[in-house]
């Protein structure tokens, strides 16, 4: 069972955000920038800020140094007497000494920012850390304090009307009653906060809601049906989170679905999703996790009479919980410790056990807690019933008012139709008034009229030109086109006898300054044939029509990786293919072809030629929305900036000096991408890789469909 924790929204970095080229021209993180900003800071409050922004970017990255730069920054902020950066940096301290499982420590913090922050009206933050110290007790299983925390967390959320707010604290509110085992009240919580999540379209934590219902139905009482409803709910949260499941939720799932197979007696089925959450578990050091699976993978050893492993899983599970303030835990291990070695007939170990969780049971369930309880529960039920009176009264007032009114609307009637006997002499003058103005109307009508048709000639005439003008330009572009042809094929002949005489001095001339030159001379000429070649394509592209046929990305790919190779990889660079075969469109097969081999060339060319660096180029093919294909070449070159990428696909624009070809490749792609009705972007991967991405239609755009050029991102 897992605790609905509140969400945490990392916030944007709006004091410094900069960016370090180091010598290899990596982009660096917002770690970094902060960092080296924090060394050159000199005043308390940018220090203060920055240290802020440190913590909560290493939040769940590194909690360690997170709880470092939460705790100075905490102190700062006391010190400088900022109360939002205060409570903000204590928030998030007491989030992280919870993870730890400083839960006393937590909720010292945590308790003493409460009233802080309602007094100075930081809503949302007050709402968080209430939540936070609800969630707290809730571990320690002190659950009247949970309880009551809950609520008030749930009056502050309903008075907003913030539905998906009110869902987790109503999910929060379900999980305290499920440690109580109340577990038909819990399900009722649960219920209602799976209502309001569906009512406000609101998927946040919705796979976790679920395996939490799912978890209530396994503890139900009932035939084994309940079972079934329970694997339902939990099968569903994970095809809510699909292929992005967290690894709590398939912690939970895991441990839901071995609940659920234990209740059935299916001990093989159950202990291998127990051994699956324990893993998962294990890999993320979580001690509650590592316990709860334990405890019930003893429970399964005792099952099949293997004490020795059933022994030391409930050891090993009770070391995890000893140490980490899980009081429910501990009676769960105690109890099952107890039934073990009463299996075993260790009858002083039995009692040992036994009496453990007696004293533990009673201290935690003890007739104050019920009290308190009872206390919490009836406090805000009254609350609900004084606003449904309040709210009846309001309906009893407000029918009182409208019989008032209705007296009030008779007594105006009978006025009104006084004043209309009146007024209805004053209407015949003003009749005959109107009489005159519409003659005069009508005038104007006629003059207006004639207006408009002078109007409709103007716009005619303008028509007219500007249909000219577009005829104008059509021809300007038709011979533009025909210009570029003619002129780089008269072109290429005198620099093929160039680049021949270039060969034929190469090997005559043995001067070491002559052959220097010479060699850059054939390096220019043909740099310039390339572009040549480059700008024929773009001619080839504008002047084509589409021949549209099945499209074979993985023979494509295979092609062009072919053709790069008798160019020439470079060393230590690697190259990665991740082609979906269900990817299928309808295309012309030759300008998807020249897209995949400039971005590809590009990538291979922009590589990163230090030697710490192993390079790669991946080129990754899938379907996506709408029957579209999506291309990615992703790499991880010397990089490039997002700040302006649409000067990337412009004709002539270098990105860098290793541009060998004037920047004509990427306009290239931006070309036929757009005769075939795509879209061509850029973007960093969260790795702070470069990505180009296409996505082509399922089918390119007929010629009247007259369709836009490609968006760049």
């Amino acid at each position: 069972m897992y605790l609905n924790f509140f969400n945490v929204r990392k916030a944007a970095l709006s004091l410094i955000f900069f960016w370090i080229f180091l010598s290899s021209n990596a982009q660096t993180t917002a770690i970094d920038s902060l960092t080296a900003a924090l060394q050159k800071a000199t005043d308390d409050e940018s220090i203060l800020s920055i240290k802020v922004q440190l913590a909560w970017e290493y939040y769940d990255v590194e909690n360690q140094k997170s709880l470092k730069y939460s705790e100075e920054a905490y102190g700062l902020a006391i010190a400088l007497g900022d109360t939002a950066k205060m409570v903000r940096s204590g928030r998030l301290m007491g989030q992280l000494l919870r993870k730890a499982e400083r839960m006393d420590e937590a909720l010292k913090i945590l308790t003493k920012l409460s009233p802080i922050a309602k007094r100075n009206g930081l809503k949302d933050d007050y709402k968080k850390i209430l939540n936070a110290i609800a969630n707290a007790y809730a571990l320690k299983a002190d659950y009247d304090k949970a309880l009551d925390y809950n609520f008030q967390s749930l009056i502050v959320r309903e008075a907003d009307g913030d539905k998906a707010e009110i869902s987790v604290t109503l999910n929060n509110i379900g999980f305290v009653y499920f440690k109580l085992r109340n577990y038909e009240l819990a399900a009722e919580y649960y219920k209602r906060s799976l209502s309001l999540k569906r009512e406000s379209n609101d998927t946040y934590d919705l796979d976790r809601l679920l395996i939490n219902l799912g978890l209530c139905y396994n503890q139900m009482k009932g035939d084994e049906s309940k079972f079934l409803r329970a694997q339902d709910h939990i099968n569903e949260a994970l095809r809510v989170c699909g292929d992005k499941c967290s690894d709590y939720i398939r912690i939970e799932a895991n441990f839901g679905l071995g609940t659920s197979f234990f209740g059935q007696k299916k001990w093989k089925e159950s202990d291998k999703h127990f051994q699956e959450s324990l893993s998962i578990a294990r890999k993320l050091k979580d001690n509650r996790w590592q316990a709860e699976n334990l405890v019930y993978i003893g429970k399964i050893y005792t099952e099949l009479e293997d004490f020795d492993r059933a022994k030391s899983s409930l050891f090993e599970a009770l070391g995890f919980a000893k140490g980490s303030g899980y009081n429910q835990l501990l009676m769960d291990i105690y109890k099952q410790s107890s039934k073990l070695f009463n299996q075993l007939e260790d009858f002083e170990n039995a009692a040992h056990y036994q009496q453990q969780y007696i004293q533990l049971k009673d201290s935690l369930i003890s007739e104050e807690l019920v009290k308190n309880i009872a206390r919490i529960q009836t406090n805000f039920e009254e609350r609900e019933n004084i606003a449904t009176i309040a709210a009846n009264q309001k309906v009893i007032k407000q029918q009182r008012d409208l019989s008032i009114l209705s007296a009030v609307v008779a007594i105006l009637a009978g006025l009104l139709i006084l004043v209309l006997q009146r007024s209805n002499r004053t209407i015949k003058r003003v009749n005959a008034q109107l009489s005159e103005a519409k003659e005069v109307i009508q005038e104007q009508n006629q003059l207006l009229e004639n207006k408009n048709k002078y109007l409709d000639k103007e716009v005619e005439t303008k028509t007219e030109d500007l249909e000219r003008a577009n005829q104008s330009l059509k021809q300007v572009n038709d011979e533009l086109d025909n210009f570029i042809y003619k002129t780089s094929h008269d072109i290429r002949g005198p620099l093929a006898s160039l680049k021949g005489m270039c060969n034929v001095a190469l090997m005559d001339v043995n001067d070491p300054t002559a052959l220097d030159y010479l060699k850059k001379l054939d390096s220019t000429a043909e740099r310039l044939n390339t572009i040549l070649t480059r700008l024929l394509i773009i001619n080839q592209i504008n002047n084509s029509k589409l021949s549209v046929s099945k499209i074979d990305f993985t023979s494509i790919v295979h092609d062009v990786m072919l053709l790069e190779k008798k160019k020439g990889l470079p060393q230590k660079l690697s190259f990665k293919k991740n082609i979906d075969e269900f990817a299928s469109i309808q295309s012309d097969k030759e300008l998807v072809r020249i897209v995949l081999e400039n971005l590809i060339d590009n990538a291979i060319k922009f590589y990163n030629d230090s030697e710490r660096v192993d390079s790669f180029v991946e080129v990754a093919v899938q379907s996506c929305e709408g029957n579209q294909v999506k291309v990615r070449v992703i790499d991880n070159g010397i990089g490039i900036s997002e700040s302006n990428p649409g000067k990337l696909f412009r004709m002539f624009f270098r990105a860098s000096e290793r541009s060998e070809t004037g920047g004509i490749g990427l306009y290239i792609v931006k070309t036929a991408t757009a005769k075939l009705g795509g879209k061509v972007g850029l973007l960093t991967t969260p790795e702070g890789f470069t990505e180009f991405y296409v996505v082509f239609p399922q089918v390119p755009p007929s010629p009247d469909d007259g369709h836009e050029k490609p968006s760049i991102y």
